[in-house]
């Protein structure tokens, strides 16, 4: 590939970078000179037009993706560019593949330049380096709850910041349904935190005179979906201070076809492991909006609530495997109401 074809790709990828509302970003635009012969023109690799006050403004941006740091020579080019067109030298913006080298650096600092750097080329500088990428959903269920109920000594429950509570207003001992009702509540008003594992938490009587109190634990467990991809990345870096300038990042992930595929995640751990083994990760976390009791979601459908009524008569034992699918897409099919 030529070298003015590997400077083309440099130049649209630093103006897909520079592109925003307001302003116009044209790639190799050739522009009148101001002095000499005014037939002729010089051409700006990127240029940018922004209306201030009524009036235009001009930031010309010089690109060079060659094998090598650029020299002074490449600056006073790009700044012979800049005098020629009438754009100011501080609204001059040089990038290079490469770097520059000190000399370099110096004499854009004198000019007032900027010196950006391209990240993101590979190693021929052909095209934008690939990396793989991974896409991951998981899926947040309240699986798990186990409760004590203990005698209820207001002065030796005091809120010590260890548990996630819900006051509920009786005296005497709530039945499994507001129980489940409570920790449903506390799970889709998010008090209970998107994170697997365990989580303290209690039922506290309103009334001082009640003479229960509910503690303990539930479990959130992670079901995860993940779909490869591929990611490209393109950084402009401040070359004399090392700053990141701007980032431009494009993920394409395999398309999911048929039903999606769910592998059990167990703790915090082990989902920051397959992160990690995968440098460019997209995780989304979404809360499952029912959670899971002895015989079904909670809470129920009417359709579950009628299949356990009917092993109920039928005096049969009732489980969850009876009374719902093991789609967990499911659990969003019910109505509060």
């Amino acid at each position: 590939m030529s070298n003015k074809i590997k400077g083309r790709l440099l130049e649209d990828l630093v103006a897909m970078l520079h592109a925003a509302p307001g302003v116009t970003v044209e790639t190799r635009r050739k522009l009148p000179v101001i002095r000499g012969n005014r037939k002729r023109k010089r051409e700006v690799d990127v240029l940018i037009t922004a209306d201030v006050a009524g009036y235009p403004v001009h930031i010309a941006i010089g690109c060079k993706n060659e094998s090598k740091p650029l020299d002074t020579d490449a600056v006073d080019n790009f700044a012979g560019i800049l005098e020629d067109t009438g754009i100011p030298l501080q609204q001059g913006i040089l990038v290079s593949a490469k770097g520059y080298t000190a000399d370099a650096r110096d004499a854009a600092a004198a000019r007032r330049i900027r010196t950006l750097v391209f990240e993101g080329l590979n190693v021929d500088r052909l095209s934008q380096e690939i990396n793989a990428a991974l896409k991951a959903v998981v899926y947040l269920l309240v699986s798990q709850f186990n409760l004590s109920m203990l005698p209820y000594v207001p002065e030796g429950w005091k809120d010590d910041g260890l548990f996630i509570t819900v006051v509920l207003d009786r005296l005497d001992e709530p039945p499994i349904t507001e129980i489940l009702n409570a920790i449903w509540f506390l799970w889709v008003s998010e008090k209970i935190p998107a994170s697997i594992g365990e989580h303290l938490v209690r039922l506290a009587p309103k009334n001082p005179d009640a003479t229960w109190i509910a503690v303990g634990a539930v479990t959130v467990t992670g079901w995860m979906a993940s779909a490869p991809g591929i990611v490209k990345h393109g950084i402009l870096r401040d070359a004399q201070a090392g700053t990141i300038d701007r980032v431009h990042i494009a993920a394409t992930f395999e398309e999911t076809k048929g039903p999606l595929t769910l592998e059990p995640v167990t703790s915090e751990k082990a989902l920051a492991d397959i992160v990690e083994k995968q440098r460019n990760s997209l995780v989304m976390r979404i809360r499952v909006p029912r959670i899971v009791s002895d015989v079904g979601y909670w809470p129920p459908t009417v359709a579950a609530m009628n299949k356990a009524k009917a092993l109920f008569d039928a005096g049969k034992k009732i489980t969850f495997e009876d009374m719902e699918d093991t789609n967990i897409m499911d659990a969003w099919r019910f109505k509060t109401s």
